[in-house]
């Protein structure tokens, strides 16, 4: 504990010098732009010449910003430090924005390794069922995935309106992936066109594969959104909620995310297809 405490205090030591002014922090994000003169501040961010010098010649003194002839750049540490502070404010937002999501839903599905990173989805849209639009969540998901290119997704939940899209969607030769579990896969199967799915993994349209632990969270990933959907506290799945977001970094953190469970889970083929359905 005594560590802890002493950890505490050197990120206290560190980070205060560079968050207590909100002229530093202008001024370095300015800088993590690229390198400007003091002119170019002037006009950018509307601060005096007096109020820069006083607050660059700070600022070079604690080795986060360098003076490279006539023009001022931040150092590498400074980059790393303001990394540190983006993320930090990212996911404090995103606790904030989405705490009632968090503290009622089953989030066990994502590795400690990414839920550090979730601070990506803070500006992710929650979208919701409500009285006068009951479909809302539905509907929103699918007019997202019928405008992509390409489809990874892992899910313990099926939906009839899903099998028809994604049979619609190879057809034009989207590439999909998907990941479920053996009550899924048998009833995608009964419910779709035996002809396409089998002809779509033979011609590798669709890479089909098999979870076969169970699944607490339904994803879906491509390359125009992300869609994430929760099971609830009381192990029910929460159809009338869906993360949305449509960042480049959210859609990068689920790709990751998919790739955690593509390793984790088996081919589908013809053959194996075959033994799935039987069991």
């Amino acid at each position: 504990m005594r560590n802890l405490f002493e950890l505490h205090d050197q990120i206290q030591d560190d980070l205060k010098f560079m968050v207590k002014s909100k002229i530093r922090l202008k001024i370095m994000f300015s800088l993590l732009e690229g390198p400007k003169s003091m002119k170019e501040i002037n006009e950018t961010q509307n601060l005096s010449f007096a109020t820069i010098s006083n607050n660059m010649k700070r600022l070079v003194e604690e080795n986060l910003v360098k003076k490279v002839e006539n023009t001022f750049e931040i150092t590498s540490f400074c980059k790393l430090k303001l990394d540190s502070i983006i993320d930090f404010q990212q996911s404090t937002t995103f606790s904030n924005r989405f705490e009632d999501l968090l503290l009622d839903h089953d989030i066990s599905g994502i590795p400690d390794f990414l839920i550090q990173d979730m601070g990506v989805f803070f500006d992710s849209e929650l979208v919701q069922s409500i009285p006068v639009d009951i479909y809302k969540t539905h509907n929103t998901f699918i007019n997202l995935l019928s405008e992509s290119k390409e489809i990874f997704g892992v899910s313990p939940i099926s939906h009839p309106d899903y099998t028809v899209l994604f049979q619609d969607l190879i057809k034009t030769d989207v590439k999909s992936c998907l990941i479920l579990t053996d009550d899924i896969i048998k009833r995608t199967v009964t419910t779709a066109d035996l002809k396409t799915l089998t002809g779509s993994i033979t011609n590798k349209n669709l890479e089909l594969r098999r979870y076969s632990a169970d699944l607490k969270i339904a994803f879906t990933v491509a390359d125009n959104f992300v869609s994430l959907g929760f099971f609830s506290d009381d192990g029910t799945y929460d159809q009338n909620r869906d993360l949305v977001s449509k960042n480049k970094d959210a859609i990068d953190w689920t790709k990751r995310l998919f790739d955690y469970y593509y390793q984790m889970s088996e081919k589908v083929g013809i053959t194996n297809l075959a033994k799935i359905l039987v069991s």
